[in-house]
């Protein structure tokens, strides 16, 4: 490419020579009519003639690089590959993990903090769930006695057996007017919950009610296994893919001015000390293959830990509620249905 560049610089130089040379001529033949006595005008023709034949071989040799060049050229571009436009591609949208839901049934244990340190906002952190709070403070697992557990109609048992009756659609919510639990119970969905966690026992320990009635059958709600076996019976018809985790009641002590006077390992309110009661929700738990939580044995909640895990002798401090917490999430993801799960797997 180079060489042809050089090459048709020259030519165009020799012609330019060439064009001043006859420009010359002519001036000349019209103005030094003198000086024909030494050159005769034919040998001045026969000059201009042959200057004008050799430049018109330049010009056809210039023309002739000059095609050359502009077919190497055009070669040249053809035979390079044409630039690529890459069409930038939009990133796929990563689908969101499905967050787990996690219905909650229990009393003031769950229910006295619905903040961020409550039992179920760590629980749903810990989980990436949605967990529904429907946990009332004060209520048991069983029916008091004399009440009916067939008056749909004029319904008013906040007891387990009254919270799974409104996930069947049996009894209306307005009995829960003015619980947090009852706009919470609203919004689950049966169809798509994933694990019921059911937590009772304190309450049915301080009010005396019967582990089993005796002279029934296993279902009676009246007795707190029966509460607990009625329940799993109706949210297994209304969630049939759902998985069930029983957890115990926890550890507590009893004051008299400020100083503790006796535990539930001792204190029995007429069917029984607490510790009848965790065993008793273990039997449940054992015999129907669910997830299961010694609370009471196992969790670290004892006699040696009450003064960090416990404000009032019963409820959870933010310590307690942190380590009940973990408990339940290591037992979700890791534990094994009719087997004890306490918090010897630390989350």
């Amino acid at each position: 490419m180079k060489l042809f560049t050089k090459k048709i610089r020259g030519l165009l130089t020799i012609l330019c020579i060439a064009g001043l040379v006859l420009t010359a001529c002519g001036d000349r033949t019209e103005t030094t009519e003198t000086e024909q006595e030494t050159v005769s005008e034919e040998d001045l023709q026969a000059r201009i003639q042959a200057l004008e034949e050799e430049n018109a071989q330049l010009r056809a040799q210039l023309e002739q690089y000059t095609a050359t060049e502009q077919t190497e050229e055009t070669q040249a571009s053809e035979t390079q590959p044409a630039e690529t436009v890459q069409e930038t591609q939009p990133e796929e949208e990563q689908p969101q993990e499905d967050k787990l839901n996690i219905v909650v049934f229990g009393d003031s244990i769950w229910d006295m903090d619905r903040g961020e340190t409550g039992i179920a906002a760590q629980v749903a952190e810990y989980m990436n769930a949605n967990v529904y709070n429907c946990a009332i403070g004060g209520t048991r697992a069983t029916m008091k006695a004399g009440e009916s557990d067939v008056d749909y109609e004029n319904w008013d048992s906040t007891s387990l057996t009254g919270m799974c009756y409104v996930i069947r659609g049996l009894v209306d919510t307005n009995f829960l007017e003015g619980y947090p639990a009852g706009g919470v119970i609203r919004n689950v969905d049966p169809a798509t919950v994933d694990y019921y966690i059911i937590a009772y026992g304190l309450n049915d320990y301080f009010s005396g009610a019967p582990i089993a009635v005796s002279g029934s059958d296993q279902f009676d709600p009246h007795g707190y296994t029966g509460a607990l076996n009625n329940a799993l019976e109706l949210l297994k018809g209304a969630s049939p893919n759902a998985q069930f985790l029983l957890i115990s009641p926890t550890y507590c002590q009893f004051y008299e001015n400020g100083s503790m006077v006796t535990d539930s390992n001792m204190r029995d309110y007429g069917e029984g000390t607490l510790t009848d009661y965790a065993n008793a929700c273990r039997n449940v738990a054992e015999n129907e293959k669910t997830l299961y939580i010694d609370a009471y044995s196992t969790m670290g909640i004892n006699i040696y830990t009450a003064e960090e895990y416990l404000e009032d002798g019963v409820h959870l401090t933010e310590a307690g509620r942190t380590l009940y917490a973990r408990a339940v999430s290591s037992c979700l993801k890791y534990g094994e249905p009719g087997v004890v799960s306490g918090n010897s797997v630390y989350y």
